[in-house]
């Protein structure tokens, strides 16, 4: 079976203030390319279809048409979408039946019962003589449906041991592929994620969690695109198509993946990575250290840029000082007369990141960074919370993600 693994597509997000419809349009131009010429059997889009659960309608449009072009390039391709972390499922679903009429399968949630229980059966994707795909969408641990005679309360576990036997009961020895939305317990390159969205809070899971039998893992949320090592099977995050913020210095694409019958494993799998190229570079002024604003400033001036890069400028700062008043303008004036796209400015502090919870001044971006632990601690320390009192707010901040 051959296909091409996808995910975290973010559609309707913008780089701070800059709209990039242009930049998804690049990309899914490049999308129908790589369909027309590899001629897959699936295209499978593991998560993060869009960057809010309420995209605009502009957005879900785009995306609409999109797909319905993507497809065209290949009418005999089965397509299955899955919700991400990011997506609403009861949006992303809602046209579901009009979509099988394009072959394509839109997952939102496990499947379950009217009591509850688990049915593998309708989240698995049969292509005949080629495989099955089992599809599951972003789901909080303590949500997963009940699985028949499971033990122990971990939901998720039970319900991603019971789909692997489900599958490995109905693949009639075809490869099988799973694909998922969601952070695995590994040694991963997280480059480029806010710590505060990269998993939403929650919990990750064993690579040895996900089931056995599969010939291919096909996940979405990280934007780096990597192998996950640890497993029995090939486990993989495609990655972004496209940069999604500064940090993501790294190529972006999609994986054409062809998956062989056989005992599961790396040498029934051959991954090949299609690079897409950005519409715009996104370039950073001042390096990781960050420079002082007018150093950085007459670098930018210095610059020879394409038309329409965007820039963010890394100006370094001490340890309780604010930007100045006018840096923002001036940078803004000085791309604006470059003919490039003036992003932020971003603080980077001369001191180590462990004394920031003791700090009394922190920018706006500064505290978007933060984690959800980190914020804690400063609450902690600016209210001189008892540990009782910790412990309920960290409770109800878990009550709020679930």
């Amino acid at each position: 079976m051959k296909f091409i693994h996808t995910s975290d597509w973010h559609l309707g997000a913008r780089l701070h203030n800059w709209d990039e419809t242009d930049e998804e349009k690049h990309f899914f131009a490049q999308l129908a390319a790589a369909v027309a010429d590899e001629q897959p059997d699936a295209l499978v889009v593991s998560g993060d279809v869009f960057d809010t659960g309420a995209p605009g309608n502009d957005v879900a449009k785009r995306f609409t048409d999109a797909l319905l072009e993507v497809t065209s390039r290949n009418p005999g391709m089965v397509t299955v979408v899955i919700a991400g972390n990011h997506d609403s499922y009861s949006r992303l679903i809602v046209d579901k039946e009009l979509w099988l009429r394009s072959r394509v399968h839109v997952f939102g949630m496990p499947a379950e019962d009217a009591a509850g229980r688990a049915v593998f059966g309708r989240n698995v994707v049969t292509l005949p003589g080629k495989g099955v795909i089992a599809a599951v969408p972003f789901c909080h641990p303590r949500n997963f449906p009940v699985v028949d005679g499971a033990v122990g309360d971990n939901r998720e576990k039970d319900y991603f041991k019971g789909l692997a036997k489900y599958v490995a009961d109905h693949s009639d020895g075809l490869p099988a592929v799973l694909m998922a939305h969601l952070a695995v317990r590994a040694d991963i390159d997280l480059r480029g994620h806010d710590k505060s969205l990269m998993i939403g809070g929650e919990e990750c899971v064993g690579v040895e969690e996900l089931g056995e039998g599969y010939g291919y893992v096909a996940l979405g949320h990280i934007h780096c695109p990597q192998e996950v090592k640890g497993g029995k099977t090939v486990v993989r995050y495609c990655g972004a198509p496209r940069a999604i913020r500064f940090d993501e210095t790294y190529d972006h694409g999609v994986d054409v993946v062809t998956v062989a019958a056989g005992v599961p494993g790396p040498g029934t799998v051959e991954i090949r990575t299609k690079v897409f190229e950005p519409l715009h570079a996104l370039v950073t002024i001042g390096g990781e250290e960050g420079l002082p604003f007018e150093d950085a400033l007459r670098q930018l001036i210095e610059a020879q840029l394409p038309a329409d890069t965007y820039i963010r400028l890394n100006v370094r700062l001490g340890a309780d000082e604010l930007p100045g008043p006018d840096w923002t303008e001036r940078a803004r004036q000085t791309c604006a007369a470059k003919g490039v796209r003036f992003c932020l400015n971003n603080p980077v502090r001369a001191e180590a990141p462990e004394r920031r919870e003791n700090r009394k001044i922190l920018t706006m971006a500064e505290l978007k960074e933060l984690s959800d632990d980190e914020v804690l601690q400063i609450l902690s320390a600016r209210h001189k919370m008892t540990d009782r009192q910790l412990e309920l707010v960290k409770t109800l901040m878990e009550e709020v993600r679930a």
